[in-house]
């Protein structure tokens, strides 16, 4: 149970600013509950660097879940953005604090079209032209949206595989969050064995950011609220 507790903690050539279809910087901070009481904090930050963007995500165990193990988790991705496509340069994942540590660099060379990951046990992986990371496609997600589409399917390479996320639309609903009631278009995604589920809310007003999550495995369900952004 702890090991899907801290997974939940997780949740063209050169960069331009004439792109408008893209998301602009920003900083969102996150509280994680179950059972309604809360077990981790996050952090998800949006920026750019040397002419590249950078998408960053860190979080830790706090309240019951810090008594037990102090996690950290952090998860960066580099990527470049054009008119017509977003393509990784660099992934990595790092869980720090538990008894067991996680490590993973993926780097992706889009001139011989194969994806590596030089840490822990190593592997690669031929890429497809639309092929993302583990992190990178939660920000496509918010450009997808804001251009209109309602069909979420994505590439990802991980593990040696490239994975497919498909997420399914259900409807619109109001949640609340810490900056108050939003308006969000909700999405849907169960695994390909069936035993997770995850639910996302969009909020439009906010360029489609992801406010609230439920994820839920073996019974055990996690939710995660925004409790504050900036830069949108």
């Amino acid at each position: 149970m702890h090991k899907f507790i801290m997974l939940c903690l997780l949740f063209c050539s050169i960069t331009t600013w004439a792109n408008d279809d893209f998301v602009p910087p920003f900083v969102a901070n996150y509280t994680l509950y179950t059972a309604g009481l809360p077990i981790g904090q996050g952090t998800r930050r949006l920026f750019t660097k040397d002419e590249r963007w950078i998408f960053e995500s860190k979080s830790h165990a706090t309240g019951v879940l810090a008594a037990i193990r102090d996690d950290k988790i952090e998860e960066v991705t580099e990527f470049t953005v054009t008119a017509t496509e977003v393509r990784p340069l660099n992934y990595e994942f790092h869980q720090i604090g538990s008894k067991k540590q996680k490590h993973v660099h993926i780097k992706f060379d889009w001139n011989t079209l194969i994806a590596k990951n030089i840490a822990d046990s190593p592997w690669e992986v031929a890429l497809l032209d639309d092929t993302l990371d583990s992190l990178l496609y939660q920000v496509v997600i918010m450009r997808d949206l804001q251009q209109g589409k309602r069909e979420l399917a994505y590439r990802i390479a991980d593990r040696a595989k490239i994975k497919m996320y498909a997420a399914e639309f259900q409807g619109e609903d109001v949640v609340t969050t810490g900056i108050g009631k939003l308006e969000t278009l909700r999405y849907h995604y169960d695994s390909p064995d069936g035993k997770r589920h995850t639910t996302l809310w969009c909020a439009p007003k906010l360029h489609y950011l992801v406010v609230q999550v439920e994820h839920d495995e073996k019974g055990l369900l996690i939710k995660t609220v925004l409790d504050s952004v900036t830069g949108l």
